[in-house]
C-alpha cells in the first residue's frame, strides 16, 4: 500500500523522523518573518516580534512563562497578532541556519540591543512602538500591549490629516505622526517620512528641519562619545581628559552634553572616589536641560549617593 505524500509526511512526523521547530512561545508563533508579514497583510492584523534569548535569558524566559505560555494571552493574540519568534539561543542547533541568517539581519535592521526586546509593528513591517518585560501577568500585558497599539491608531490619524494637507501644515502632521512612534523609530523606519518633512520645513520657520538635523548630529555625537569610553576603559584619568576634550566643544547637543557629564560624574565617584568632584559636574549635568528625563534621573542620583543636601 503506498500512503498519499501528505499521510506519510504526517506520519513520519508522528514517528519523530522528520524534526519540526520547536519555538519558545509555543503554539501560535512563528520564525519565519516573510510568511508573518504576509499573515499580517492578509489578516489585517499587527505584528509581534519577540527577540529573545530562549534558553538563557531569565527575563525572557519569564516572559513565556508568565504572559506568552497563558491561554489568556494565546486567545488575544489569536484575534489580534501575528507573533514572531526572533531567537538568538546558546544553543545553535535549535535554529536553522536560515532562521539565524534572518534573526541577524533583522537584529541589525530594528537596532536591537537587549533581550527581551517585543517590537510591535504594523501589517508592512513598519516598526510603532517597542516593549519589553511587564509584571503582571497576561492580563496586565494585554492591557500593555492595547495601549502601544492606539499609538499606531494615532499616528495613522496624523498620517491621513498629512494626505489632506499641504506645506508646513503636511509637514506639522507628519511630524505629530513620528513623535507617536519615538524619535528612535521614526529616524531608523521612517527616514522618507523624515525627508519629507525636513523638505517641507526648508525654510526652517517651524524649527522641524532642524529638529531633524539636531537628532542626526546627536547621534553622531554619541557615537563618539561611546568611542571614547570603550577607548579608555579602565583608564580614569585617560577619560576624564577625553571627556573634558569633549565637553568643551560649543557644538555639541545638549543631550550628549547631558550624557557625557553624567559619564564623567560616575568616573569621578566610582573609580577615582572623589565625591565633591563628581558632585560638582551631576549639579552641572542637570543645569545642561532641568526639563529633561536625564535630568529627572540624575536628581535621583544626586539623591541617593549625596542625600537631600545634594538637591
Amino acid at each position: 500500500m503506498t500512503l498519499h505524500p501528505l499521510r506519510l509526511l504526517t506520519a513520519l512526523m508522528l514517528m519523530g523522523l522528520i524534526a519540526t521547530p520547536t519555538l519558545a512561545g509555543g503554539e501560535g508563533w512563528t520564525d519565519n518573518y516573510a510568511n508573518a508579514k504576509k499573515d499580517a497583510e492578509t489578516q489585517g492584523k499587527d505584528m509581534l516580534m519577540d527577540f529573545t534569548g530562549s534558553d538563557w535569558c531569565g527575563w525572557c524566559i519569564k516572559l513565556v512563562d508568565e504572559v506568552f505560555s497563558k491561554d489568556e494571552f494565546k486567545a488575544y493574540a489569536k484575534s489580534n497578532l501575528v507573533l514572531v519568534e526572533l531567537d538568538f539561543p546558546r544553543d545553535k542547533s535549535k535554529i536553522s541556519d536560515e532562521v539565524k541568517a534572518q534573526n541577524a539581519e533583522l537584529k541589525e535592521k530594528f537596532g536591537i540591543r537587549g533581550y527581551p526586546t517585543i517590537i510591535l509593528a504594523d501589517a508592512q513591517g513598519r516598526p510603532y512602538a517597542q516593549t519589553g518585560y511587564q509584571r503582571g501577568g497576561p492580563e496586565a500585558y494585554i492591557k500593555h500591549l492595547e495601549e502601544l497599539k492606539a499609538k499606531r491608531v494615532e499616528r495613522d490619524e496624523h498620517m491621513a490629516a498629512a494626505e489632506k494637507a499641504e506645506g508646513i501644515e503636511k509637514a506639522k502632521h507628519l511630524f505629530a505622526a513620528m513623535q507617536v512612534v519615538g524619535d528612535d523609530i521614526a529616524l531608523q523606519h521612517y527616514k522618507p517620512v523624515v525627508d519629507e518633512i525636513i523638505s517641507l520645513d526648508n525654510d526652517g520657520n517651524a524649527g522641524l528641519a532642524k529638529y531633524y538635523q539636531d537628532l542626526a548630529i546627536a547621534k553622531e555625537q554619541k557615537a563618539e562619545l561611546m568611542s571614547i569610553l570603550r577607548s579608555v576603559r579602565g583608564d580614569a584619568d585617560g577619560a576624564i581628559a577625553k571627556l573634558d576634550d569633549m565637553l568643551s566643544k560649543k557644538d555639541l547637543i545638549k543631550s550628549v552634553r547631558q550624557e557625557a557629564l553624567s559619564y564623567k560624574s560616575q568616573i569621578q565617584l566610582n573609580m577615582l572616589k572623589d565625591k565633591p568632584a563628581a558632585k560638582v559636574t551631576l549639579l552641572k549635568a542637570i543645569e545642561v536641560d532641568p526639563d529633561s528625563k536625564m535630568a529627572e534621573s540624575l536628581r535621583g542620583a544626586l539623591k541617593r549617593f549625596f542625600g537631600d543636601d545634594g538637591v
